[in-house]
């Protein structure tokens, strides 16, 4: 009775460590793959960089690969008379909004998103910061292509637009609100351009951060793995 127990012990063990050994080992693995992924951006953002800023336009001319995320464009055009804050925006602990414009460039029948940058908010919800915006705009920015929408408890349009203030803006979003088409980028003015605090980070983790997280795990699956040779072998030599 005695030696089944101790071999179901043994097995509870042995399903216990191998499980937590899997599961970091695992972590490793995608932490790893996380940290080449953002290599491979970081890479094809230093080609995109040597294109300099590209006209709005010549978009449809690059290949696809080209078209991504950290692309330096241009942009010019006239401004719609609707304008928005997006809502809870954090910059050096201090909680604001972005700006955020369409703009339809000279020859074009899409409009654009364009984030001007972030302004402090005050502590009463209900005011909004103050801007003047010309009728026509001319700028230089970053492009964004994708994961528009961030998290948001809202539920409906009616929550996720309150007035001027926005929980999340998208190019979906905004066709649905002007009832025009919109271009599928969003592009953030930079710091020249920008008329608040230009804030936008292309990658918000560095590849050696990723490998550092991975090694980490790895880690931690070899402790796993001691420890549990290491308390079998104890109850081993008990016996």
């Amino acid at each position: 009775m005695r030696l089944i127990q101790n071999s179901a012990k043994s097995i509870t063990l042995l399903v216990c460590t191998t499980t937590i050994a899997f599961i970091c080992a695992s972590l490793a693995i995608w932490q790893y793959q996380r940290s080449q992924q953002k290599t491979n951006i970081l890479e094809k953002l230093d080609k995109l960089s040597e294109k300099g800023v590209l006209p709005w336009h010549q978009l449809a001319n690059l290949p696809k690969e080209w078209l991504a995320t950290g692309l330096n464009v241009s942009l010019e055009g006239t401004l719609a008379p609707q304008f928005w804050w997006l809502d809870n925006q954090v910059v050096n602990g201090k909680v604001g909004y972005d700006l955020i414009v369409a703009v339809k460039p000279f020859n074009s029948s899409r409009w654009w998103l364009v984030n001007m940058g972030w302004f402090a908010g005050s502590y009463q919800r209900e005011q909004l910061p103050t801007v003047n915006l010309p009728q026509q705009l001319s700028l230089n920015g970053v492009l964004k292509v994708n994961d528009f929408e961030g998290f948001s408890l809202a539920e409906n349009q009616n929550e996720i637009v309150q007035g001027q203030r926005l929980q999340y803006i998208s190019p979906q979003l905004a066709s649905e609100l002007l009832n025009h088409e919109f271009a599928p980028y969003i592009v953030y003015a930079n710091v020249q351009s920008a008329l608040g605090v230009f804030h936008y980070q292309v990658i918000n983790m560095s590849p050696d951060k990723h490998r550092a997280y991975a090694l980490q795990w790895i880690l931690l699956a070899l402790a796993a793995l001691v420890v549990g040779g290491a308390i079998y072998r104890k109850g081993d030599s008990n016996e």
